[in-house]
């Protein structure tokens, strides 16, 4: 995120908004210059006089007062468009690399962009606005004396370094904030994906202990952060206040002096008033710009335009060779070799706990074995290097969207709805669909859950099936549904020509013979062993 794309995301409303501000700003000075003409005249009895360039006074300041909410409306426009593209690269990035956390997501695309609109893009208008006024009021200022102006640059210089003092501290602390809520996230996502459980085995007060935790870590983080942020506005607050009465005392000084009228006195007054102010502000926005430096690296890099990839050759065949796999708390695990050919129906069994599941994070590449290779291959026999979302995974629990039983299964994609029809059949949904009065138009409502378990995993081998996945994982894809159903499932998908790797309990002897062979894992730290039938 920096200015420059927020101006180049619309520039010709960029520029409208520049031009709206200098004349606010310009308006904004001659409202004040004005006042020096109709108090000058007023002193002299001249009442004609005054009230003219009191007229003239009102006006600048009505125009200057209808034109900045339109600016401001205008910039905020700006923000929203450039945020939203900043929010559309973002997603690309998760869509195309897929690893990160749904509480990690919900981070950058909502909180840190709002942090950022707040810490980083708003101030931009203040400053905007400031400097135009701030540069104006020096150009009339030179007009009452000279001093003035060389007295107002010395304080200056000294009131723009006071915000070095705590620039560094204040980055970290928001990018600290930022990490600790992330952290939050992350412990609300994983807990509370298992409420249910929570709740039948009464552990309310472990829920209660992790979220507070996180909670007081980010609470801590957002106190020490505003903590700073106070300390940063003493410091400057203090050096406006002191340039503020700096000027005031010099300005009285040349009018003793018979240098300054009293109407410019009032003028240079007001004019130092207004730069200092404007300065404070300048200063409050560079502050939280600056605190924004680490985050904006962060959101930068997920916003970066992506290089697309050649689209990778189909994977048909796989070949692991020593894999051995270590879970976090040590327990190892270590793996047969074993090759599985374009087409062939292949039966993963074992005990719980013999890592059939983690050996599919590994063949998806959620999971880098501490030994050992998997190498893919197509048609051809040749080793490819896939792209991981091109292999099929069918897991127990379903990934459905909010959407059209037909959508869920076509993935969107028109071409396939004449398919459609006859997909449902193989994997005994029809009569599902039959008791839907919208039929396949049905809407998936993920929070009243419409679909049982079963009828959603048959919507997932669905999906697989119509769009003749040529690689599929199957871990318990079969778990929800019943038997004869599961039967006619399994059944449908050894007549295909897809490679398969299933993973399934309880099956019919019948069934099991229909494989092309079945490896069978066994405890840690023993190679499992492959069946030929």
């Amino acid at each position: 995120m920096s200015l420059k794309e927020l101006l180049k995301s619309n520039l010709p409303r960029a520029v409208l908004i520049i031009v709206i501000y200098v004349i606010a700003a310009l308006a904004t000075t001659m409202n004040t210059y004005f006042l020096k003409f109709a108090t000058d005249y007023l002193v002299k009895g001249n009442l004609q006089n005054a009230v003219m360039w009191l007229l003239a006074n009102l006006a600048m300041g009505l125009l200057s007062f209808f034109l900045i909410p339109l600016g401001t409306y205008l910039f905020n426009q700006q923000v929203q468009r450039y945020l939203h593209q900043v929010r559309e690269r973002i997603m690309k990035h998760y869509y195309n690399q897929g690893s990160a956390k749904v509480a990690e997501m919900q981070n950058q695309l909502g909180n840190n962009l709002k942090v950022l609109t707040d810490n980083f893009a708003n101030p931009w208008i203040d400053i905007l606005s400031t400097i135009l006024t701030v540069l104006m009021a020096i150009t009339a200022m030179f007009t009452l004396h000279w001093s003035i102006v060389l007295a107002t640059a010395l304080i200056t210089i000294i009131v723009l370094l006071l915000p070095k003092i705590m620039e560094k501290r204040l980055s970290k602390s928001a990018a600290l904030a930022a990490a600790k809520n992330s952290a939050l996230l992350n412990t609300i996502a994983n807990w509370f994906s298992g409420l249910s459980e929570l709740r039948r085995y009464n552990a309310k007060k472990n829920l209660k202990q992790a979220i507070n935790k996180k909670s007081q870590d980010l609470a801590m983080a957002n106190l020490q952060q505003k903590k700073l942020e106070g300390t940063a506005d003493i410091i400057n607050g203090g050096g406006n206040t002191i340039g503020q009465l700096g000027i005031g005392l010099w300005g009285a000084i040349l009018f003793f002096g018979q240098q300054l009228t009293i109407g410019g006195l009032m003028a240079s007054s007001t004019f130092a008033s207004s730069i200092f102010n404007s300065l404070w502000k300048i200063v409050q926005a560079m502050i939280k710009i600056k605190s924004t430096k680490e985050l904006r690296l962060q959101v930068a890099q997920l916003a970066k335009p992506a290089n697309e990839k050649a689209k990778s050759l189909t994977v048909d065949g796989v070949q692991a060779q020593q894999l051995v796999v270590q879970y976090p708390h040590g327990e190892m695990i270590t793996y047969p070799d074993f090759e599985i050919k374009p087409g062939e129906k292949v039966l993963l069994t074992g005990d719980s706990g013999t890592g059939k599941s983690t050996l599919f994070k590994v063949l998806l590449g959620q999971i880098k074995p501490i030994h050992g290779e998997v190498l893919f291959s197509n048609g051809d026999l040749q080793a490819i290097k896939p792209e991981m979302a091109q292999i099929g995974y069918i897991a127990q629990d379903a990934s459905l969207f909010p959407d059209t039983i037909a959508n869920n299964i076509t993935m969107f994609n028109e071409q396939l709805k004449q398919k459609l029809t006859q997909t449902i059949a193989k994997v005994s949904l029809s009569t599902d669909i039959a008791k839907f009065p919208a039929g396949s138009e049905t809407i998936i409502d993920l929070d009243q859950n419409n679909l049982s378990g079963g009828q959603k995993q048959k919507v997932v081998l669905a999906r697989a099936e119509i769009h003749e996945t040529e690689f599929l994982l199957l871990d318990e894809a079969t778990s929800a549904i019943d038997k004869g159903a599961t039967m006619q499932i399994i059944g449908e998908l050894l007549q295909s020509k897809a490679t398969i790797l299933l993973i399934a309990h309880n099956l019919t002897s019948e069934l099991r013979a229909q494989f092309d062979r079945e490896i069978h894992l066994i405890a840690s730290n023993k190679k499992g062993k492959q069946n030929d039938n």
